[in-house]
Order: C-alpha cells, then sequence, then structure tokens
C-alpha cells in the first residue's frame, strides 16, 4: 500500500468525513470528545461547536479568471502531450488527474480510460476513476471502479474508504457500507487510512459523520439507520447516542429516543442536547 496516492480519498460531496469532530461531538460534552478522540483528528474539548473562522477576501474577479485560465492552459498542454504520446500511460494519467483537480469528471474519466487501457492493473487510477463517476452521480459505477481496484490491489486503502462512504451517503445502504469495512478489517486488522487514522478505531465517528450529512439532506430515515450502525460498532458511541435520540424525537418517536437519552446521561450527566438543552429534560418521569 505505500505507492499509493492520497489525492483519491476525499471525495467529491463528502468533504465532512474525516475533519475534526467538533461538529459532531461538541454538542453533548467535552469529556464525550475526549472519551472518542481518533489519533488522526485535532480536536478541542469544547461544550460547543467551534465558531467558523472569519471568510477570507473573496478574490478579485479577474484573479479567478487568470487562475481558471492557466488551469485550462496546463490541461491542455497536457492533452496535447498525451495525444502525442499515445502508448503513454504516464501522459494520460497526468491528464486525468489535472482535469480531477478542475472538477471535470468527464475529461478525467476519459484520459483515465485511456490510462488504464495500457495499464489496466493501475489501483491508483481506477479509483481516482470511481471518484469522477460519483461527481458524475453515478454512484453505481464508481463502486464497480474501486471493487476492480480491490481486485487489483487488495486492501487499498482509498479504493476502501471511498467504496464505504460510497454506500453509505449515495446509495443508501450504511448497514452494508459497515459490513464491507468489517470484512476488510477481518483480513486486514490494523489497516490506516490515508491520514494515518486506524480504520477500526475511527469507523464510528465517519458512520456519524455520514449520518449527518444524510440528515442534512433530508435523508433522515437513513440517517437514523447510520446512527444505529454506529451504535453497534460502539453502544457508548455519544454523538451516535446524542443524535440519534435527537433525531427520533424530531420524527416523533420521543418514545423510542428515552433508551438514548437515558445511556447518554448516565455516562455524562452534564451532557447537552444540540440545543444546548441538558439531556436530563428529555426524560420522562
Amino acid at each position: 500500500m505505500k505507492n499509493e496516492k492520497s489525492r483519491g480519498t476525499m471525495l467529491v460531496s463528502s468533504a465532512v468525513i474525516l475533519c475534526a469532530v467538533t461538529f459532531v461531538a461538541g454538542f453533548a460534552c467535552g469529556n464525550m470528545v475526549a472519551e472518542h478522540r481518533a489519533v488522526s483528528r485535532s480536536v478541542t474539548a469544547a461544550s460547543a461547536p467551534a465558531p467558523a473562522p472569519e471568510a477570507a477576501p473573496a478574490a478579485p474577479a479577474s484573479t479567478n479568471a487568470s487562475t481558471a485560465e492557466a488551469q485550462a492552459q496546463h490541461i491542455g498542454h497536457l492533452r496535447d502531450e498525451a495525444r502525442q504520446n499515445p502508448d503513454s500511460a504516464d501522459a494520460w494519467t497526468k491528464l486525468g488527474n489535472a482535469c480531477f483537480d478542475a472538477g471535470d469528471a468527464d475529461g478525467a474519466i476519459e484520459a483515465y480510460q485511456e490510462s488504464l487501457r495500457l495499464e489496466p492493473g493501475n489501483a491508483d487510477v481506477r479509483t481516482d476513476m470511481g471518484s469522477m463517476y460519483r461527481m458524475k452521480g453515478e454512484p453505481a459505477r464508481a463502486v464497480e471502479c474501486y471493487d476492480q481496484a480491490l481486485k487489483d490491489h487488495p486492501g487499498h486503502r482509498n479504493a476502501i474508504f471511498n467504496k464505504g462512504v460510497t454506500m453509505m451517503l449515495d446509495l443508501e445502504q450504511p448497514e452494508q457500507a459497515v459490513e464491507f469495512w468489517q470484512s476488510v478489517l477481518r483480513e486486514y486488522p490494523g489497516l490506516t487510512l490515508s491520514s494515518g487514522a486506524e480504520l477500526s478505531r475511527i469507523m464510528p465517528e465517519i458512520v456519524v459523520d455520514a449520518a449527518l450529512q444524510l440528515e442534512a439532506h433530508g435523508r433522515k430515515v437513513v440517517a437514523l439507520r447510520a446512527y444505529e450502525q454506529a451504535l453497534k460498532l460502539d453502544p457508548s458511541f455519544a454523538p451516535a447516542l446524542v443524535h440519534g435520540a435527537w433525531l427520533m424525537e424530531g420524527m416523533g418517536r420521543a418514545a423510542d429516543a428515552q433508551p438514548l437519552w437515558k445511556r447518554v446521561l448516565e455516562r455524562y450527566p452534564d451532557a447537552t442536547d444540540p440545543a444546548g438543552k441538558p439531556v436530563r429534560d428529555h426524560i420522562t418521569k
């Protein structure tokens, strides 16, 4: 796995995955963050989400235009090189990577296909092509690419991570995504992601982060299933308990939320809900 690139790890619509977990766990209480801190995170033990940094001044339109023009010229140069060296997998890969970085999914896929025609076993390229299919809104084809990458390179970290996230967020299959990751861990118990974090340790946080995204996009039923999967991985994982209970209440299932609230209160007596209300106030007498 030492030859993998890191470029393909982050997926287009899942930037929150593997970011600081303060937003997820900070609602409840600082102790929760301390209990469930992942080795790769830079997490503060705050009792509320960290304030967003001030937005940087917008770049002048002329600067944006010149950057876009320079990027287009770079891609054009790489395309000319690839056409002049049609049997160079490296030339096509460089073109695909430039299109990837520019958000040109069609251009990247076309270039990656040429690269894979010459080197069909390149798992890095296959994984990046999968991410471009995901950008195009074709998650099933993305998963096919990740599966092929894993056939060509068993244990490929980016393909493993991307496949699970795509299954959760796009195919709405949190149960199958977690089972996939667990099957990988049975073969590679110490598997680390490109960030250096061990998948086995960070999985509950990844699943909760995905659940938050699903919830934010109105896919509440799937989000609740994701919270349930996180709790199967770690029954005491506070962010899953708090957000799962909160979502249940919002869906009119206050009675079903009671066991979760009670588990939070038993472990974290001073915990608060996402609105800052003490968890103890949710417990019915």
